[in-house]
């Protein structure tokens, strides 16, 4: 009952878990769907809405000054003119306000249309509104100012009909309030409703309300006006030219200038945004790296296969002894495939083994057992990287046999070469094991550097080791060890090469064909070995193609690379 409990719970937990990432997992994903969304916001409407706020500067900078200029022209025109002028304005005056009108209108009901287009055209008509509204003023100022230099009675006159103008003004005003209220107070909640007839009564009066309004307060302006004028008229100077104020027009198109300060503060706090600046200009470049990362591989390889490769098979094979035996043969009567697991080797009376002890696989008793600590003392750097030392040297005093095989690498296969009297055989010490010394004979070794060879070079090995016959060696191959005549030429690849025969033209080929070489699934070269009585050795599966023989770091790279150059 216990453990029916526990699993229980263990399931639980691990429910709930899951359940707790699925809602962090949505919780995260509408966040990330929010802040996209703003993004796409600032995107469409920060552009524009400083374009907008760029296009209103400039047309209002235009505009003060050809409103000022017009304005200083008509300093010293009559009445008549100035009259003629102020009427002009005051039509514009009406005209841009029952546009505002409607597009206030037509703004509660559908938004159509950019909101930065939206927002420039009312900062558009608002500034002209107000940069006219001050040049009329100056207008009326300049009329009262010329009639009371003209003539102080009719000064007089003038600041009476004003006040009448200003009381009846007034009192036009305070009957559009009074129907505006009793109005809204009768028709009750239905004023409210836009789009309904009580709701269009409602807008009409408070606009006829607001337009009486600023009549009184404009007949209202002229009656003060006209008092300073006649203080001043004793002794009249010099009218000041028209300056607008810049913060009363600045005031008018405040709509647009609080909806850009919004966007630009919230672009300056959105993590998404930020980002987005930054990497913009990087995204071009980081195309290009990414391109050429993956071309430039691909453009290599072409080059090396088209133009490397054929400059490489032109030129003259390596031949470590052109000295051909008198009766050459194999290095032994078997071909094919000539490795075992487990691999019997009989021993005559006096002969001795050098072995790696992890291939000793069992001995008889009654072989002498010693250590020896080098295959061969007189090339000491080749036996230990080729870990030929520390060895382990039986001889028998009568004839036995024993079993070699490998201990740790269960891929591993063992073979025996025989090398006759008066043949060479190209090998490298990595791949052997062991050699049977026939009456204490160890093999002899010689080594050939090859460093004007183009084919060394590209195979980055500089030095060959031939052992020299009369000798039988015990060699290792991943998988299996093959041993195959060349007297019509046989290519191999380069990883699995083991040896040949030292009368042998080495040299490197081209792989053919091409489109597994570009994918990277095989070599650029092969090695070609290829002569009369001639043999080459190579492992049915190269060592390098397994996962834990790949050099994991560059330091293994590096020394990979200078044993195969010492030809290890």
């Amino acid at each position: 009952m216990l453990q029916l409990l526990l699993a229980v719970l263990r399931f639980l937990r691990h429910k709930l878990l899951m359940f707790l990432l699925i809602l962090f997992a949505l919780a995260c994903l509408a966040w990330v769907r929010a802040q996209w969304l703003q993004v796409q916001a600032i995107a469409d409407q920060l552009p524009a809405l400083r374009a907008a706020q760029a296009s209103v500067d400039a047309r209002r900078h235009d505009l003060m000054g050809e409103v000022a200029a017009r304005a200083d022209a008509l300093r010293a025109a009559p009445a008549a003119r100035l009259d003629a002028e102020i009427a002009a304005l005051d039509a514009s005056i009406a005209r841009l306000e029952a546009e505002g009108a409607a597009a206030a209108s037509l703004g509660a009901v559908l938004e159509s249309g950019s909101v930065a287009a939206s927002l420039q055209a009312a900062a558009l008509r608002a500034t002209e509104l107000e940069v006219r509204r001050q040049a009329r003023a100056h207008l009326v100022q300049l009329r009262a100012y010329a009639l009371a230099v003209g003539n102080r009675e009719a000064a007089r006159q003038r600041l009476a009909q004003l006040r009448q103008e200003h009381l009846a003004a007034y009192a036009a005003y305070l009957q559009a309030q009074a129907a505006w209220l009793r109005f809204r107070d009768e028709a009750g909640i239905a004023a409210r409703i836009p789009l309904t007839p009580s709701h269009r009564r409602l807008v009409q009066l408070e606009r006829t309300r607001n337009t009486r309004a600023w009549q009184s307060n404009a007949a209202g302006q002229a009656v003060k006006a006209q008092e300073r004028l006649l203080v001043q008229v004793a002794a009249p100077g010099e009218l000041p030219l028209l300056r607008i104020d810049a913060r009363r027009v600045d005031a008018a198109s405040e709509g647009l200038r609080a909806r850009l300060r919004q966007a630009e503060s919230f672009a300056a706090d959105n993590l998404l945004w930020k980002l987005g600046l930054a990497l913009r200009p990087l995204l071009l470049p980081a195309l290009w790296i990414l391109l050429g990362f993956l071309l430039a591989p691909l453009a290599i390889r072409s080059i090396f296969y088209f133009v490397l490769a054929p400059l490489a098979a032109r030129r003259p094979a390596i031949v470590i002894d052109p000295r051909r035996p008198a009766h050459p043969a194999a290095p032994q009567a078997k071909q094919g495939r000539i490795a075992a697991v487990s691999l019997p080797v009989q021993l005559a009376a006096g002969d001795e083994l050098l072995v790696r002890p992890e291939f000793c696989q069992s001995q008889p008793g009654g072989l002498q057992a010693s250590t020896r600590l080098l295959f061969d003392p007189r090339h000491w750097l080749t036996s230990m990287a080729a870990q030929l030392w520390m060895l382990k040297r039986l001889r028998a005093a009568h004839p036995a046999q024993l079993v070699l095989s490998s201990t740790l690498d269960p891929f591993d296969k063992v073979a025996l070469v025989s090398i006759r009297a008066g043949e060479a055989l190209v090998l490298q010490p990595r791949c052997i094991v062991g050699a049977l010394c026939h009456g204490g004979r160890r093999p002899r070794i010689r080594s050939h550097w090859r460093l004007g060879s183009l084919h060394a070079w590209l195979t980055l090995q500089l030095r060959y080791l031939a052992f020299e016959g009369p000798a039988t060696l015990a060699v290792k191959g991943c998988r299996g060890v093959r041993l195959e005549s060349v007297e019509a030429g046989r290519s191999i690849s380069q990883d699995a090469t083991l040896g040949f025969s030292a009368h042998a033209r080495y040299r490197t080929v081209r792989a053919e064909p091409f489109y597994p070489y570009l994918a990277g699934r095989q070599a650029l070269f092969h090695d070609e070995v290829a002569g009369e009585g001639a043999h080459v050795l190579y492992e049915e599966v190269p060592r390098s193609a397994q996962a834990g023989n790949r050099a994991r770091n560059p330091f293994e790279v590096l020394v990979d690379a200078g044993l195969k150059a010492f030809g290890i």
